[in-house]
């Protein structure tokens, strides 16, 4: 099994990061964020715990733009409330998460399924990157929408906010899928 000196420098990042952001939240009495703050760390520690243990190979690039959207997620739009008072820091988000956590699933499911090279069909990868995005940020939207139900937030301002968060989305994904489609038709 390879060892990732970065992917170990993630999650120790991650876990301060984490761990001072619960802090950061008590104090602010913002408790409810708590649940959303664990529930990601978990998800990010059985995947740097199923890489390692299954050798999966995804880039460090990838690795890095999900974390840094992640980041800016809590720190910046549920800590600093730009999610509330920034009309662009959302749909800016969308648009790199979208290209981010596109380019990291498709890196997993080629890991998963496909130990071997895809590259052959160009086409076959813009498509399922651009699936990817789409499915994953509409993904995003069905769980705001609940959130707001659970528990009375108002996370979604309305049908033009949805429906900008969908349009950022999938041109996040169609430009992950862009620059993906470009590094495979180089080889």
């Amino acid at each position: 099994m390879k060892t990732n000196i970065l992917s170990k420098l993630l999650v120790i990042s991650f876990t301060v990061f984490i761990i001072i952001l619960s802090i950061a939240f008590i104090i602010k009495d913002e408790s409810r964020y708590l649940y959303n703050v664990f529930a990601i760390y978990i998800l990010i520690l059985i995947f740097f715990y199923y890489e390692r243990k299954r050798d999966l190979n995804i880039s460090n690039y990838s690795k890095i733009l999900v974390s840094l959207t992640l980041i800016l997620h809590l720190l910046f739009g549920q800590y600093y409330d730009l999610y509330k008072t920034s009309s662009v820091f959302d749909k800016a988000l969308h648009l790199f998460g979208a290209f981010g956590i596109s380019l990291f699933l498709y890196e997993l499911l080629i890991s998963l399924i496909y130990p071997v090279s895809i590259s052959d069909s160009i086409l076959l990868i813009f498509i399922l990157i651009v699936s990817i995005g789409v499915t994953i940020g509409t993904l995003f939207e069905i769980m705001e929408f609940i959130l707001d139900k659970i528990f009375d937030t108002n996370n979604q301002k309305g049908l033009k906010d949805t429906n900008l968060d969908l349009i950022f989305n999938v041109l996040g994904a169609t430009i992950a899928a862009y620059r993906m489609s470009k590094r495979y038709s180089k080889t």
